[in-house]
């Protein structure tokens, strides 16, 4: 009981003990809601695709993917944060440098990559997990320092295995996950992609493989090149390097052009560019047609250019062009350049 208190004063503090029962809190104390802590993790910025115009390996740049026909590098930046009730109280930042080089004749490639040296500001103790996944139909075997801490370089690599059933193909990109955790903290994490490779097993004659199954980057044109100093196919070159020089747009040059298989179309290209020009002696002589006939951009005669060459020189070219298909792995549809030196 209250003693020496008044009834109305009793009424108020009686009052007073209600309210702090009903919302749950102490009649001595109030309970702090215990702090919430996270990490999130972002890009440091957008990630740009840049193609060489050599056949050397791809280097690197921050924030960019550069690839060959069979070679991509990328670096891409990034940044942890350390959140306590959704406020950064730390972070780190840091990059992650890819290289990976695909086989022309081969289902399998390798991959290595580096988590760079982390600069960290009240981040200690933050541990990092990868994975890769392939796409479907590509194996991938990861081996990387698993719960090593940000703060030094760690390394790591990915063998990838393919498997392309007969004269089909698969085209992904890799994935690649890099999770963040630390005690106490909700773990946090991002993904990213390579550039999409493309695995084939489509060089095939009536009977067997012209070429074994392998891989390149597609969205790479290569470039076919022929010499007018080589006596082989100087009449083929000349031919091109005029062509390329007086047709609007200048195909293969300029602008690339894209390969046709279909052997009808291919047929009816070279029937359209060919079929009223004068070969004085088909034992010794071809029309020679550009662009070729086997491509898109082939067919044309108002943007187009014949002449009459030497057989044994057009077929010469012509060979090379074949080769040149199998060695880049032009599928139907794939962009190519065409340099005469």
């Amino acid at each position: 009981m209250l003693m020496g208190t008044s009834a109305p004063r009793k009424a108020a503090i009686a009052t007073a003990l209600a309210m702090l029962l009903a919302t749950g809190i102490s009649a001595t104390s109030a309970q702090a809601a215990p702090a919430k802590y996270s990490i999130t993790v972002t890009q440091t910025a957008a990630v740009k695709t840049s193609y060489l115009a050599t056949a050397a390996a791809a280097s690197c740049r921050l924030n960019t993917i550069t690839i060959t026909r069979t070679s991509m590098c990328m670096d891409i930046g990034a940044r942890v944060d350390m959140l306590q009730n959704g406020k950064p109280v730390g972070s780190a930042t840091f990059d992650i440098k890819h290289s990976m080089t695909l086989q022309t004749s081969k289902l399998k490639w390798g991959e290595s990559f580096t988590l760079g040296k982390a600069t960290l500001v009240n981040a200690s103790g933050v541990s990092v997990t990868v994975s890769v996944g392939g796409g479907k139909g590509v194996k991938t075997a990861v081996k990387f320092p698993q719960g090593s801490t940000l703060g030094p370089a760690r390394t790591g690599t990915v063998g990838y295995a393919a498997s392309v059933a007969k004269k089909k193909q698969l085209t992904s990109p890799a994935s690649y996950r890099f999770t963040f955790t630390k005690p106490g903290y909700t773990p946090g994490g991002f993904t990213y992609n390579s550039a999409k490779y493309r695995c084939d097993d489509t060089f095939w004659g009536p009977t067997k493989r012209t070429k074994n199954p392998g891989c390149v980057f597609p969205s790479f044109a290569p470039t076919f090149t022929l010499s007018r100093s080589d006596a082989q196919v100087k009449q083929s070159a000349n031919h091109i390097y005029d062509a390329q020089r007086k047709i609007t747009g200048h195909p293969g040059a300029s602008t690339p052009l894209h390969r046709i298989t279909d052997a009808k179309t291919i047929n009816a290209h070279r029937k359209a560019m060919c079929a009223k020009v004068h070969n004085p002696d088909p034992k010794k002589y071809d029309c020679d047609e550009y662009p070729f006939a086997a491509s898109k951009e082939g067919g044309n005669p108002s943007r187009g250019s014949t002449r009459i060459i030497s057989a044994a020189d057009n077929r010469s070219a012509g060979a090379r062009l074949g080769g040149f298909y199998k060695s880049q792995r032009v599928l139907n549809g794939d962009a190519y350049y065409v340099h005469i030196k």
